[in-house]
C-alpha cells in the first residue's frame, strides 16, 4: 500500500471516530461533559443544529437521521481504501473521485442546512465535511497522477 492510499485510510479511519463522537453525542441529546466540543456558542453549535429539527434525509419524520450517514460514509472508504490498497497497491482515482464527489455534493446540501436554514454550524459535522474534501484531495492526485 503506497503512502498516498496510507494517507486516505487514515483520513477515513479518522472520519470513523469523529462519526462516532457525533453519533454518541447526538443520540444522547448532547448531555454529555464531553458535548462542550461541540458547542462553542450559539453559532459554532452540535446541540442548536440537532435541536433545529433538520437532523433527517431526506426531510421529514421518516428521514434517516444525518449521523447515520456519517457511520455508514467513512467506514466504507476505510473498506474501499484498504481493498484499493491490497488489491491494486494505490487507491482508484477513477472510482474513488465519482464516489467521493457524492460525499461532496451531500455536504453542500448540509452546508446549505446549517448556514441558510438554521443559522448555526456543527463543528464536528464540518470536520466530518472537511476529511472528505482531503480524502477528494488525495484521489484527485492520484487520478491526476502528481504523487
Amino acid at each position: 500500500m503506497d503512502r498516498l492510499t496510507k494517507g486516505f485510510v487514515a483520513l477515513a479511519a479518522v472520519g470513523v471516530a469523529v462519526a462516532t463522537f457525533h453519533a454518541y453525542d447526538e443520540i444522547t441529546a448532547f448531555s454529555t461533559p464531553l458535548s462542550r466540543v461541540c458547542n462553542v456558542n450559539a453559532f459554532f453549535s452540535c446541540g442548536s443544529v440537532f435541536a433545529s429539527g433538520d437532523v433527517t434525509f431526506p426531510p421529514g419524520p421518516y428521514g434517516i437521521p444525518l449521523y447515520v450517514y456519517g457511520l455508514v460514509w467513512f467506514p466504507l472508504m476505510v473498506a474501499l481504501g484498504v481493498w484499493y490498497g491490497r488489491r491494486k497497491g494505490s487507491l482508484d482515482g477513477e472510482v474513488m473521485v465519482p464516489a467521493l464527489m457524492v460525499g461532496n455534493l451531500f455536504t453542500l446540501y448540509l452546508w446549505y442546512l446549517e448556514l441558510g436554514v438554521i443559522h448555526a454550524v456543527c463543528p464536528v459535522c464540518m470536520t466530518m465535511y472537511f476529511l472528505n474534501y482531503a480524502m477528494t484531495g488525495l484521489a484527485l492526485r492520484r487520478l491526476l497522477g502528481s504523487f
